[in-house]
This record gives structure tokens, sequence and C-alpha cells, in this order.
């Protein structure tokens, strides 16, 4: 086979398989700064959790989303709240409604101060102090309600 039948079907083959290919995709990564007030995300993160108001942060859109009057607003502020004083957490959710996940995130991330929730750390020492995670309960035996045994002394003593 001489020069020119080889490199005719050379470029027959090309143009074949210029045809065939799938059209080229582009992707957009854009990267957020977060607010000076919240922890660093990483890339594709788009909200935070933020625990003392009970609702979320958008990255993207900068603003907050909050449950007010039984519904769920975005707004660009919280008012009686000082952001500072937040301590948000990047959770793992993309998209409009990061709500539906508001009673496990009020559980994972109990408020610093309310009575089910602890300062953060305090979890941390109270799992130390009990490695299995266990609550100890204290239940009272016999006697009235609310009125305990014994004198009060503490000494065992009748």
């Amino acid at each position: 086979m001489s020069f020119l039948p080889k490199f005719t079907l050379a470029a027959a083959f090309a143009l074949a398989m210029l045809g065939t290919a799938e059209p080229a995709q582009a992707q957009v990564n854009i990267n957020i700064n977060p607010p000076s007030w919240g922890p660093a995300a990483p890339a594709g993160t788009q909200y935070y959790y933020i625990p003392e108001v009970g609702g979320y942060y958008d990255l993207r859109d900068q603003h907050y989303v909050v449950q007010r009057e039984g519904k769920w607003k975005r707004l660009k502020t919280v008012s009686n709240y000082n952001p500072s004083s937040f301590h948000p957490v990047v959770i793992n959710y993309v998209g409009a409604q990061p709500w539906v996940l508001i009673r496990e995130h009020k559980v994972k991330y109990p408020k610093a101060g309310h009575p089910h929730g602890m300062p953060p750390g305090q979890a941390k020492k109270m799992r130390a102090a009990h490695p299995a995670g266990n609550v100890i309960v204290v239940q009272q035996r016999g006697g009235h309600p609310g009125k305990g045994h014994g004198n009060g002394k503490g000494k065992g003593k009748h």
C-alpha cells in the first residue's frame, strides 16, 4: 500500500471519530469565602447549622434560613443575635430545604447553655468520664415519691 491510500484511510478514520465524539463538558466550581464568624468550609459546602438560632446559614446566598411564625424563611440578618457568639457547624447538605434535617441537627449539635445541650467541650469531657457514653440514672427505691430515704445527713444512720 502506498503513502496516499494510507493517508486517505487515516483521514477517513479520523473524520469518523470526530463525528462520534461526545461534546465537551465544562465544570464550574465556585469557592465561596465563609463569613468572618464562620469556620472554613470545604469546596461545595452550602450550609452551616447554627444551634443558637436553631437554623442555617446559606453560604452561597449569604442568607440565614430560620423558622419564623411556623414557616422557614430566608433572612439577610437575624435580629437579637450577634454572629460572633455563634458556634456554626459545617453540614453535609446541598439543596433548598436544609430544615428537613433539623431534628437530627438539634440532637447532634445542641445549643450551648440549653437544658439538653452542653457548652462546647463539655460533651467530650462527659464521654471521657463515661467512655461508653452512657447516662447514669439514679432511681429512688421505695419510700414516698420525692421524699427519699433516711434523715438527709448522708451518713446512712437511722
